[in-house]
């Protein structure tokens, strides 16, 4: 018998490699507006966009207001005028769901799970105006049995009514044997333990757990295949 039936995985970060996307995205919308992107550009612009989404798990900011904020910021420092940071948004987004790079190799992963009757959901805190395209293109939604996005259920992860509305949809899975895997300390561990669910961090460079962070992580792994190992142990 398996030690989980479920698994609810994270999409940025775990099972897609969001920094390749991001980079893709920023470059090919500075472009065109004439711009070329240099390192340095995607470095602030992927500093500032960190620290906005982490503003928003710890709900410090309107997730509305933060998504065109965060290209204002980055305009400002870079010196850079006459950008509108809500167009630059709505091109932002359409070009960072046109390019998915997996993890991995996730996608082998999530249909080899499939295959052993393993029940799984994404659960994100991206916008309904990429991840829907990124889970098309990606092919998850053809091995993904739902996927619960916060714009759509109305709040954000780590909240614990985000998990509560996810379980609500999800009746008759059950918690203890339910896993989440992601990257994020902040949003999917938090979240999986305000959920009263287990959390396997996906930490592939190995970072340490910063001291004094009030998070508990059952599991910890460097590679997604792991995850093997995790739900067959007894």
């Amino acid at each position: 018998m398996l030690k989980y039936d479920t698994i609810l995985w994270d999409l940025d970060g775990t099972l897609l490699d969001f920094k390749l996307s991001e980079r893709y995205a920023l470059g090919k919308v500075l472009k065109s507006y004439g711009i070329t992107m240099t390192e340095e550009m995607r470095s602030l612009y992927s500093g500032i966009n960190e620290m906005f989404w982490e503003k928003l798990e710890r709900g410090e900011v309107d997730k509305t207001e933060m998504l065109s904020e965060r290209f204002r910021v980055f305009f400002h420092q870079m010196g850079m005028d006459g950008i509108d940071p809500k167009e630059m948004l709505e091109r932002y987004e359409w070009e960072l769901g046109n390019r998915v790079y997996y993890v991995d190799g996730s996608l082998e992963i999530v249909k080899e799970l499939r295959g052993m009757g393993m029940k799984q959901y994404v659960v994100t805190n991206g916008t309904m105006a990429t991840q829907p395209r990124k889970m098309e293109k990606s092919g998850f939604d053809r091995y993904m049995d739902q996927v619960f996005i916060s714009d759509e259920v109305g709040y954000d992860k780590p909240q614990k009514e985000f998990f509560d509305a996810v379980f609500r949809e999800l009746a008759d899975v059950k918690k203890e044997k339910t896993l989440l895997v992601g990257d994020s300390l902040t949003s999917d561990m938090l979240g999986a333990n305000r959920a009263g669910i287990d959390a396997c961090w996906y930490n592939p460079k190995g970072k340490a757990l910063p001291g004094g962070m009030a998070v508990h992580v059952e599991y910890e792994i460097k590679d997604l295949r792991e995850v093997f190992e995790i739900i067959e142990r007894a």
